[in-house]
């Protein structure tokens, strides 16, 4: 079984989603039912985001400081930081794109041989060797190194922050999600099917909220809208998924399937104060099946990221909000039209 080693620096990838994305992008996971790709971001791409050519100028230019940690085998490595994120990133020395994941201590082609018939691999980018790796019910995009002597796990994207990993392994079969479920099937009875935790008077508006309790920008979302929750100006049902393992190395499995063995009234508390880890080694029975259905049900309205808002309309249509609402009232407004 191979093993991944993160970097020394000890700390949980999330993408360089600092001015790319205010969601958690999904990864493709048969296993847990997550949806489309490699991360990660992570990124939910800003159409308008000019390519500036420099991957790194991208960072900075959306607010994030750098501290360089000089060279891993042929890429420039550093860490981009604001006060609440951390991003360890990989470039080239063009500057033209750039890796966030895992650093792994192995010659890339002895991992390409010893991979076999797992592996598949995808065209390269700007020279950038990579390979789409099965690994049971789970996957990896690994990245060779400009000397090969080493790789990263993990997603790469170019200088205006385009999924490039996603564009790589769409026409791989498995890797992105055929079912698709259009908004016209997407009815209260499927929103109340999903499993969850509900917080708020069952009488105010009221949306689903799909999150990764992993997921950074799921907490604040819910931190942001818990006022009004507690005003009873909003009632969420928030539904849980795992979209972060292939960043946090199975952590999100874990924290959903310990967030569903809550009573639904208890879960979004337990969520929120930080509590899933009493019960993350030892879930409830129905857990797993449960974030496997929530999981599948994301897969089929085809999830970018978490957090997304969803609601029925009083016309009978889906309303869909993806990332942070932080017009809170204007928000709260488009629930109840």
């Amino acid at each position: 079984m191979l093993r991944f080693y993160p970097l020394a620096l000890a700390v949980t990838l999330v993408a360089p989603t600092f001015a790319w994305a205010q969601q958690c992008a999904v990864s493709t996971d048969s296993k847990t039912g997550s949806p489309a790709t490699a991360v990660p971001p992570p990124l939910v791409q800003h159409e308008n985001t000019p390519d500036t050519g420099d991957a790194l100028k991208h960072l900075t230019g959306s607010g994030a400081q750098l501290s360089g940690q000089g060279q891993f085998h042929g890429f420039e490595t550093g860490v981009a930081y604001t006060p609440d994120r951390v991003f360890v990133y990989f470039m080239p020395k063009d500057r033209k794109s750039i890796l966030g994941g895992t650093a792994i201590p192995v010659p890339y082609d002895t991992l390409r041989s010893l991979s076999g018939k797992r592996a598949t691999d995808i065209e390269p980018w700007q020279g950038i060797r990579g390979m789409f790796l099965q690994n049971g019910t789970h996957f990896q995009v690994i990245y060779a190194t400009p000397d090969a002597q080493a790789a990263i796990a993990g997603s790469l994207w170019d200088a205006s922050g385009r999924d490039i990993t996603r564009q790589q392994i769409q026409h791989i079969p498995g890797a992105v999600p055929t079912v698709r479920m259009d908004n016209a099937q997407i009815t209260q009875t499927a929103l109340a099917a999903l499993h969850g935790g509900d917080v708020g008077l069952a009488s105010a508006p009221s949306a689903v909220m799909l999150i990764d309790p992993q997921c950074m920008y799921s907490i604040r979302a819910a931190q942001n809208l818990m006022p009004l929750v507690q005003s009873g100006k909003l009632h969420l049902k928030v539904v849980p998924l795992s979209v972060l393992d292939y960043e946090d190395r199975g952590e999100s499995t874990l924290n959903a399937k310990a967030m569903l063995s809550y009573l639904p009234q208890e879960m979004v508390r337990a969520w929120i104060d930080g509590h899933l880890h009493e019960r993350a080694d030892s879930p409830s029975a129905e857990a797993t099946d449960q974030l496997e259905s929530n999981g599948a049900f994301a897969k089929s309205i085809s999830l970018k990221g978490t957090p997304t808002f969803l609601w029925i309309k009083k016309d009978g249509s889906l309303g869909r909000f993806e990332g942070n609402p932080t017009d809170k009232e204007s928000f709260v407004r488009e629930l109840s039209k």
